[in-house]
């Protein structure tokens, strides 16, 4: 019998706004997160939508990093993300430049924390791909014993 493969059905948010230039973003399943955009035009109160772009950069690579890491059994005693981009000049003022840098502590091959981090930029991260269409996207880490 053949197997019938299913679409992944498309995603869906909403974005209501709050006041001045503060947005509540809402997925299908009902969590919310806020955005703001820095004084004058609004109060700051929040992260930007580009800088939310940077951290879904985050929190997706990461999120794969660690999974890989999980699976081979390897204990991660702390585990951070940082993630800079420097956009164009002009409108759109789209990222040109990405640099992420991962920190690890604890007792880690640096073979196994290398093959999680390509796996996760080449392979499974899709905001990174996405990103990579405008942006050149590097990455660099350390591991504190």
């Amino acid at each position: 019998m053949k197997e019938i493969k299913q679409a992944t059905p498309p995603m869906k948010v909403v974005v209501k706004h709050l006041e001045k230039l503060k947005f509540e973003g809402e997925n299908s399943d009902g969590k919310k997160i806020v955005m703001d955009a820095k004084p004058p035009f609004g109060d700051g109160e929040a992260p930007s939508p580009v800088e939310l772009l940077l951290m879904a950069l985050g929190g997706c690579t990461a999120m794969d990093v660690i999974s890989i890491l999980n699976k081979k059994r390897l204990k991660v005693e702390d585990f951070r993300v940082e993630v800079e981009g420097k956009r164009k000049e002009t409108h759109p003022k789209v990222f040109t430049e990405i640099k992420i840098h991962y920190h690890f502590k604890g007792d880690l091959p640096q073979k196994a924390v290398e093959q999680a981090i390509r796996l996760s930029m080449e392979k499974y991260c899709s905001v990174s791909a996405m990103l990579k269409q405008s942006a050149k996207v590097e990455w660099d880490y350390t591991i504190e014993k």
